[in-house]
């Protein structure tokens, strides 16, 4: 059974990243839990195989730095945590609670989310980045290191317009202990080819390819707009075995607070790659992006 979400009005907590416009699916029925985990198999069962990949990884993006109008998403946002969650599939919206996921600090501490949300990276094609927000450890002294899905929490079908191979499953039981941590800034996660109603622009002879990063990103030189951001972008094609770089042409789905960027490259060649080099963007906590390239789903 579906269960029921609450949404609260969008706003921009930082702009251009993830931890920015959004509403949030919540929930006040559980409470935090302090101390170490005593009973392990309550919380967690064997972790179906075919979920293992589901969970890409967690990008701990915030530490008790969320601003005071974060208190629009859930009271008591202020000062709290912020970390994405980035998924191999599409999410069912109508599944997602802030009580399916449980988080496990250093210390064996166990935390549950007050606010859990799509938003802003929401849009037909994405909805693989969950931002969760609440208390989840410390950086240094006692950070996150693993994250659990403990409800049922569903991804969607795949989509005709896009390449990946997303499939409708139940990932509760799964977790991660992938958690990129608060000095490192993001890398790319997620890439695939999308067309029709998923593409905000095409053209012919053009095709469009989808990039998803691990958190919010922005340019690190202030002299640099994100609509100039492709000029960063390598892509690489196939042609007999031999992979040639290319730079796309334009780039859409841009200033609109989410962790996405849509490239126009042109070619009809197998697109096989997309890399970027250091430096280039920095996630809110102003961390700047390590070498980072990601193969495209198909």
């Amino acid at each position: 059974m579906l269960k029921s979400t609450h949404t609260v009005q969008r706003l921009y907590i930082f702009a251009f990243c993830l931890l920015g416009v959004a509403a949030c699916h919540h929930s006040d029925s559980k409470k935090q839990a302090n101390g170490p985990v005593t009973n392990e198999s309550q919380t967690r069962n064997t972790i179906s195989s075919q979920n293992e990949d589901a969970l890409v990884c967690a990008f701990f993006g915030l530490d008790n730095a969320l601003p005071l109008r974060a208190n629009a998403l859930a009271m008591g946002a202020f000062g709290k945590d912020g970390m994405p969650l980035n998924f191999k599939d599409e999410m069912d919206p109508d599944t997602l609670d802030a009580d399916d996921f449980l988080v496990i600090d250093g210390a064996g501490g166990q935390h549950v989310p007050i606010a859990a949300t799509l938003r802003p990276a929401d849009e037909a094609g994405e909805n693989r980045t969950v931002l969760l927000i609440g208390e989840f450890g410390n950086n240094g002294s006692n950070p996150p290191v693993e994250i659990r899905i403990v409800g049922d929490l569903h991804t969607k079908a795949k989509n005709e317009h896009a390449s990946a191979p997303s499939k409708a499953r139940n990932l509760k039981n799964t977790s991660t202990r992938k958690i990129i941590p608060l000095r490192e800034g993001p890398g790319m996660f997620f890439a695939q080819i999308i067309k029709g109603n998923l593409a905000e622009e095409t053209e012919d002879n053009v095709q469009v390819v989808q990039v998803a990063w691990q958190g919010g990103i922005t340019p690190t030189d202030p002299n640099i707009a994100e609509k100039d951001l492709f000029r960063f972008y390598t892509v690489y094609t196939s042609h007999d075995g031999e992979l040639a770089p290319l730079t796309p042409k334009s780039i859409s789905d841009i200033n609109d607070g989410d962790n996405y960027h849509q490239l126009l490259v042109e070619t009809q060649l197998p697109i096989v790659k997309v890399t970027m080099a250091a430096g280039v963007v920095k996630d809110p906590n102003g961390d700047p992006n390590p070498p980072t390239e990601v193969l495209l789903e198909h």
